[in-house]
């Protein structure tokens, strides 16, 4: 009777794995050789996506993630590097920190059998010619040209715009006052897939803080050319014409009315008419010339101050614009993230599908139990949960992205480069400090601030002493009153004045000595701020450095992981197929291979985000020319 059982749970699972081969073997294209049919198929995040519905942005989101698994591959065809399919990167192109890269994958893969609705197989991978366990060993570093400290930075672009001819259909509003008010307005239409130069650039072009910062640069420049306007006289011309009657003298006229008629009275003969009140025409023209000699320097100090405010607000420009790039670098690294996230669950759920189908396969044989089948069951729902949760996260990122690139409102993002090691750092970590050193613009902010507040101190102390101004005018006044009488004030005349005014402030309640004392204590902020910034420009280098070199390492070390954990699931799926695994086996063996591929895709992902800490945190463009710059 034992041996008679013992034959049945071989036939089982015998005829499970030639099922699952069958569908497997169905599934490949009838070209392929039955090596590449053990192949998993090739995960590239980001293909090009488009669709005009929410629902089709949905289903092309799934199929640019999709995932195949095959776990009933032979050992040999595991030892064969059948079980990752992943590009490598040529060595100047990824190494860790002063040195080429290794091999780097440029993909997720991971096998399947049955793929969801919606998916499709993608492109079957060859065999790695390498053993599943070997860690690629790192070449030797390639030589590179002194003065380009990271050759992952992109070329100075002109007018700080790159030619990377992002989509049309993702240009913004041009009105910034746009206030949508109805649903249509704000309705996911479309969606573009962009790789990240594309994105930095549509960063550039759009953002509201560059162009903030723009507009402070102008007003600074306009504040500048308003203290420059001192080194010129001021010439002022001014014009007056009037006629005025006054009242007063009506009122004699008046009273020398009455007066006549008083005598006239007396005398009993006829009274003399008054004179009578005449109005005044007049035209009176007067250009006036002043100009304040400087002769303590006052005007310059204002000048050299608003030429350092004008220095400050460039350098504050090119903080913004360093700033934006690593966040947008970020936020498509999240979002690439976030799609390999949904990759990996997609290929979780296939995972514990197959589970339940097995498990269900040998209940209905007699040689499983029910237990089993709940366990796969459970196993499921949290799998289906935790996609769930995943595309949630990848939603929330695309519109991050979106936010930051300031696109259409209409319009969605999806990440069109690949997950692979975005670059490599040649510089030493002594010499990324120094060069962040000469970088930074936060440094050199402060510096910048020191010398503002040194200027407007001299500015101060030259206001306590004497003042010159000198300036004259030239008049000319021309009158003709209503008075017929031949001598009365009236025609043309012209004349001159010149003054030297001479102005000091002997005592002002020290009001001046106070803000003297002012100045004094913001160059002294300033210089302290300098070295609290340095000592964090310095950390900031040796962590993002630090966190590079333990990113390199741990790709390498989650490449191993991914390939050991594939090939745990396959052994304890054939175990449990033969009835001498259990369901928790296999359970834990899934758990285990999508912690693995998590491991992977975070390593490779920190690793890229560690890249651009790096580079923000050395900053800026290679040639630090901010006339090329955003």
């Amino acid at each position: 009777m034992r041996v008679f059982r013992q034959i049945i749970v071989v036939g089982v699972g015998a005829a499970i794995t030639f099922s699952n081969a069958a569908q497997s073997a169905s599934a490949q294209p009838p070209a392929q050789s039955q090596d590449s049919v053990a192949l998993s198929n090739q995960l590239e995040l980001g293909q090009k996506v488009r669709s005009t519905s929410n629902t089709a942005a949905e289903s092309a989101s799934e199929a640019e993630q999709s995932i195949a698994l095959n776990p009933q591959t032979s050992d040999s065809q595991q030892q064969g590097g059948a079980n990752i399919a992943s590009t490598r990167t040529q060595p100047e192109q990824a190494s860790k920190p002063q040195q080429a890269a290794p091999a780097a994958p440029s993909t997720l893969s991971q096998g399947g059998s049955t793929p969801l609705r919606g998916l499709e197989p993608t492109e079957v991978q060859q065999p790695s010619p390498n053993p599943p366990n070997n860690v690629p060993v790192p070449s030797s570093p390639v030589p590179i040209l002194r003065g380009t400290p990271n050759e992952s930075f992109p070329p100075v672009p002109p007018r700080g715009i790159l030619d990377t001819k992002p989509p049309a259909s993702l240009e913004p509003n041009p009105n910034p006052l746009q206030f949508p008010t109805n649903p249509e307005d704000v309705r996911i239409e479309q969606t573009e897939s962009i790789t990240l130069q594309q994105a930095i650039d549509l960063a550039r072009r759009n953002s509201q803080v560059l162009q903030i910062a723009g507009q402070q640069v102008e007003q600074s420049r306009a504040a500048l050319r308003e203290q420059q306007a001192a080194l010129y006289p001021d010439l002022n011309f001014q014009m007056d014409a009037s006629r005025s009657v006054t009242a007063g003298g009506e009122l004699g006229v008046r009273a020398q009315q009455r007066f006549n008629n008083s005598r006239a009275n007396g005398t009993g003969q006829p009274a003399e008419q008054a004179r009578q009140n005449f109005g005044s025409n007049s035209l009176n023209s007067t250009l006036q010339l002043s100009y304040d000699v400087d002769l303590f320097g006052r005007r310059r100090a204002n000048i050299r101050a608003a030429e350092e405010q004008l220095r400050l607000r460039e350098l504050d420009v090119e903080r913004q614009a360093e700033e934006l790039r690593f966040d947008t670098a970020e936020a498509y690294y999240t979002l690439q993230n976030a799609d390999g996230q949904v990759a990996i669950r997609q290929a979780s759920v296939r995972n514990a599908q197959q589970s339940l189908r097995d498990a269900e396969a040998l209940e209905r044989a007699g040689v499983g139990t029910r237990f089993a089948v709940l366990q796969a069951q459970a196993n499921l729902a949290n799998e289906v949960q935790q996609l769930s949760v995943a595309r949630r996260d990848q939603r929330v990122a695309q519109r991050r992205l979106a936010e930051i690139l300031n696109i259409s409102q209409s319009a969605n993002l999806t990440a069109a480069d690949p997950v692979e090691q975005a670059g490599s750092w040649r510089l030493s970590l002594e010499e990324s400090i120094v060069q962040a050193f000469r970088n930074r613009p936060e440094l050199e902010q402060q510096l910048v601030q020191r010398d503002i507040s040194k200027q407007q101190r001299r500015s101060i102390q030259a206001g306590r002493l004497p003042q010159l101004s000198v300036g004259g005018s030239y008049n000319v006044l021309g009158q003709d009153p209503d008075d017929p009488n031949p001598f009365a004030t009236r025609g043309w005349a012209d004349g001159y004045s010149i003054r030297a005014s001479l102005t000091w402030s002997i005592f002002d309640g020290g009001a001046a000595n106070a803000r003297v004392r002012q100045r004094d204590a913001d160059i002294a902020i300033a210089e302290s701020r300098f070295d609290q910034l340095r000592n964090q420009v310095r950390r900031e280098v040796e962590q993002a450095y630090f966190g590079l070199e333990s990113s390199f390492e741990n790709i390498e070390t989650s490449e191993a992981g991914v390939l050991q954990s594939r090939e745990a699931l396959r052994l304890a799926r054939l175990r449990f197929q033969a009835g001498v695994g259990t369901q928790t086996d296999v359970i834990q063996a899934e758990t285990d291979l999508t912690r693995a591929e998590r491991n992977r895709l975070s390593a490779i992902v920190t690793y890229n985000l560690g890249l651009s800490s790096l580079q923000r945190a050395v900053s800026n463009l290679p040639t630090n020319n901010l006339s090329d710059a955003p």
